[in-house]
């Protein structure tokens, strides 16, 4: 690889930490990072801000927070970069941007595509009960995880993971992988590319904080893989209880089953939470918190009370408040 060779990275996440940490300590020359501004992180759930990193580590930052908009594209055109590793970022490409490197840009999408194109992917994988994935390196394009497969990194998942031990997965073949791609790019090594089949093609939605209420009608399987799945570092599956948020970080089967209840009661309480009764069966919702992050003394919970809301109960005193 030219000296002269450019190679930008992208991203504003954990992700986008371990893997350009990994690259540095390989002794890869990274020109340039785009990310967010300091302080820009509040719809980003796994915001990191990269700066400090970049700073210590002599690389430029470019800061935006539209990496479509004109100033960003005309501060790239500046820089004639070569090549954009993409670490983490959920904006599609528009074409103004993938032409701003003379080469190609390198997407990834943590699902052994085509299958699981989209969004909150790593969510998914666990709500969906996956036992084995990949990471999917590709050349963007301006669809949404269309482009051409440059390779594909697969791993297993370990049982009743959370999506924190998932992320680290993720990251470590993330960084494996740009590292590959890199000592190609050195040594001046063809990239071959291959199409990808719409045959399994699939597509995830969107998923928001909203979706980690805990809905007590639900099989237990189904709410102990979402608190599972959107634990740290996403926002946390939650209900209310005495009119408050409550956050649950942890979650765990009932194995004795000698508890018995009425939907949504707490029937026991541990060092570590509350034992609650759910439509099939009960689970031991554990390490909760109040919406700002601070830890809720168990001594809050008492034992027959019952966590959400009766809606119709609700509803009933709503309509006499109004009348």
């Amino acid at each position: 690889m030219k000296t002269k060779t450019k190679i930008f990275c992208i991203g504003a996440n954990l992700e986008s930490y371990e893997s350009l940490k990994f690259l540095v300590n390989k002794g890869c020359v990274i020109d340039s990072l785009i990310t967010l501004p300091s302080g820009t992180n509040k719809n980003v759930s796994d915001y990191y801000d990269l700066h400090p990193f970049c700073n210590d580590n002599n690389i430029k930052v470019i800061d935006t927070i539209d990496v479509n908009s004109e100033a960003t594209i005309n501060e790239l055109k500046r820089h004639k970069p070569d090549y954009l590793f993409t670490l983490g970022w959920s904006q599609i490409f528009k074409p103004e941007v993938i032409n701003c490197f003379s080469k190609f840009i390198v997407g990834t999408h943590p699902t052994k595509l085509p299958y699981g194109r989209g969004r909150a992917p790593l969510p998914w994988t666990i709500l969906e009960d996956l036992d084995e994935s990949a990471v999917s390196f590709f050349k963007i394009d301006t669809g949404v995880d269309t482009g051409q497969l440059i390779f594909q990194r697969e791993f297993k998942i370990p049982k009743r993971v959370y999506v924190k031990e998932l992320y680290a997965i993720v990251a470590r073949e993330l960084s494996l992988g740009f590292h590959e791609i890199y000592k190609l790019i050195k040594n001046n090594e063809e990239i071959t590319f291959s199409a990808q089949s719409e045959r399994g093609a699939t597509v995830r939605g969107k998923r928001t904080p909203a979706d980690g209420l805990i809905e007590f009608d639900k099989p237990i399987s189904e709410v102990e893989k979402l608190i599972r799945a959107v634990s740290e570092p996403f926002p946390g599956a939650y209900c209310y209880y005495k009119n408050q948020k409550i956050l649950f970080w942890e979650v765990e089967f009932d194995e004795k089953s000698n508890y018995h209840g009425t939907l949504r009661q707490i029937l026991k309480k541990n060092a570590k939470g509350i034992l609650i009764q759910f439509s099939d069966g009960n689970l031991w919702l554990n390490y909760p918190t109040f919406q700002n992050g601070e830890p809720v003394d168990l001594k809050l919970f008492r034992v027959g009370e019952k966590l959400g809301y009766n809606i119709q109960d609700e509803i009933f005193h709503l309509k006499n408040r109004l009348k």
